[in-house]
């Protein structure tokens, strides 16, 4: 995909998007991926389509519920009043169902589209993604093996892990989000192989140290930004390891008061100094943000070992892909999917299908099929349309005419945008409403916007608790805290924002965990905490600026309000390393 030199040797094309009405440039390199899958070009601009697959899945809202199947109390990603059934995720993998008794014969007098919304709102639904085993973890989601970990999400191998999203190899870590291979963290984003580091954002190889900001290989550091291979530094400064730890004791950043005052310092701080246009590690010919080990790929986010790439987001071990989100290991060429992964090839338009899941168009939860089109929740199914079975042959001919009807005869969605053959699903096939999706994060929308583009909202349901206890009435310092605080309800400090469910607890897991790296109760509720992590980092914009050095022109997410100094990635290697 996306070679250096083209095949059809076609221009590019500028096109206006049917959803914004903005224009954007199909590049000759993206024809020459579009004619190889034998798929016509998009006509939603690469925004556009990014937010349609976000919108496709609900990241970290959990509801309890009843496994439509036994009867018995689950916790899902699925709502009670979901219009299909929801099974227990290990129900669902038995053989106690048959997604085939779901079977709907094509009708050719009707969109496809319409054929798969009436398919997807019968066929049951697992009601948590988890791969391996999971012990003691009921409250985790698209994980991997979790074990002793709560409200954990998007996370292979987490260990005692709570209020973590989006981690691998992670163990005794707390809210915490993009943290790999690290242990006894706390409030970090974009970490990797750390130990006991609080409060730190784009920090490598690094540990007992807190509020870094870009630092590599350090040691009993805090308040420091791009350093590396340092050790007793304060906001940069070198001290002895005696005058470092006098001056940390002042600092009290084991208090609520002085980690607030600390996070205020740090954010002026950091602006001081340059920032690189493009995170990056032994990668060559990118663009977009966050990459390590990937080689030619394009407008793309939080990418591992990838190879030939374009628009792709937290996507690791894939090659020749375009328009992807999320997941990977051994991944080759998907478009248009998301939630795929594990031993896949040649799925286009898909929504959670893993596990050597090959040859799918428009397939939602179909782990392990082979040759389907427009099926959902088929284990293992072969040559299956609308979850009918048919002989090879027949697949093959049924296939060939439903493309055809589809680009014949295309589904409007309610604002009159039409959806043929080629487009991934329209925005009111997704199973969550918007405000429950990463979109929401990312692409922030109010209610009455998300409504109007076709989107559903759910208002958050805010906890039937009375609280007990206000915000401002926890100890400053968790040496203060008692063992009756585990009975107590605690008042969101932001409980009137609509993303807070207005009231929490701590568990005796956090509790212990607080206890054991000094640092005071929250005094938010995960949901709150969850999105300032996220909003930590910039918003999935691309820019074009100039290094503040040597007046290069760069492509960067950074704007200037973020970073008021942008290096280029020669001149950032000269100055920080």
């Amino acid at each position: 995909m996306l070679p250096a030199r083209s095949v059809l040797n076609m221009k590019p094309k500028t096109k206006n998007c049917k959803n914004c009405k903005k224009d954007f440039v199909i590049e000759t390199e993206d024809f020459d991926f579009y004619e190889k899958i034998k798929v016509p070009p998009p006509t939603f601009c690469p925004e556009c389509r990014r937010v349609r697959r976000f919108a496709q899945t609900n990241e970290t809202v959990l509801y309890k519920r009843k496994c439509d199947l036994s009867g018995k109390d689950i916790f899902s990603m699925y709502p009670s009043d979901a219009p299909f059934p929801v099974y227990e995720t290990d129900v669902w993998y038995s053989d106690q169902w048959d997604p085939y008794q779901y079977g709907l014969d094509f009708d050719e007098n009707r969109p496809f589209f319409d054929q798969f919304f009436e398919l997807q709102n019968k066929v049951p639904r697992m009601s948590l993604v988890r791969q391996g085993l999971a012990v003691n973890s009921p409250y985790a989601h698209r994980v991997t093996d979790p074990k002793n970990s709560y409200m954990t999400f998007r996370a292979s191998y987490p260990e005692n892990c709570l209020f973590v999203y989006n981690s691998n190899y992670s163990k005794d870590c707390t809210d915490s989000n993009w943290i790999f291979n690290s242990e006894l963290c706390y409030e970090c984003v974009n970490v990797q192989n750390c130990y006991n580091v609080k409060f730190s954002q784009e920090v490598k190889d690094c540990r007992d140290s807190s509020f870094l900001y870009a630092c590599r290989n350090c040691s009993d550091c805090t308040a420091c930004v791009n350093l590396v291979n340092q050790k007793y530094c304060i906001f940069n400064e070198r001290y002895s390891k005696e005058e470092y730890f006098k001056k940390l004791a002042e600092l009290r950043i084991n208090s609520h008061s002085g980690i607030s005052e600390m996070a205020e310092k740090l954010n002026v701080f950091r602006k001081k100094f340059p920032q690189r246009a493009i995170v990056s590690v032994k990668s060559e010919d990118v663009s977009g943000n966050w990459f390590a080990g990937c080689k030619n790929v394009h407008q793309s986010f939080d990418c591992i070992n990838v190879k030939d790439g374009k628009h792709l987001f937290m996507v690791f071990s894939a090659e020749d892909c375009m328009d992807y989100y999320e997941w990977g290991n051994k991944a080759e060429q998907i478009y248009e999917s998301v939630n795929c992964g594990l031993n896949i090839a040649r799925l286009y338009f898909c929504n959670q299908c893993w596990m050597g899941a090959t040859d799918l168009y428009y397939c939602n939860t179909c782990p392990g099929a082979r040759n389907c089109f427009g099926c959902v929740g088929l284990k293992k199914g072969e040559y299956s349309i609308l979850n009918k079975k048919y002989s090879k042959e027949e697949y093959e001919i049924l296939k060939e005419k439903i493309i055809k009807q589809m680009q014949e005869m295309p589904f409007k969605d309610k604002r009159g945008i039409s959806y043929s053959f080629g487009e991934f699903f329209p925005e009111m096939f997704s199973d969550f409403a918007y405000n429950e999706t990463i979109a929401n994060v990312f692409f922030p929308l109010s209610k009455d916007e998300a409504l109007s583009r076709g989107y559903k909202w759910k208002d958050k349901e805010k906890k039937n608790y009375q609280a007990t206890l206000k915000p401002s009435d926890l100890p400053e310092t968790i040496g203060e805290v008692k063992d009756s605080i585990l009975n107590e309800v605690i008042e969101c400090e932001e409980k009137d924002d609509p993303n807070s469910v207005g009231a929490f607890r701590i568990t005796q897991n956090e509790l212990n965990f607080y206890r054991k790296i000094d640092s005071p109760l929250p005094r938010a509720c995960f949901d709150i905490r969850h999105l300032r992590r996220m909003n930590k980092r910039p918003k999935l914009k691309f820019l074009r600026r100039n290094c503040s050095k040597c007046s290069s022109e760069v492509e960067t997410i950074y704007d200037k309000d973020y970073a008021p100094i942008i290096y280029c990635e020669k001149c950032y290697q000269q100055e920080v390393y």
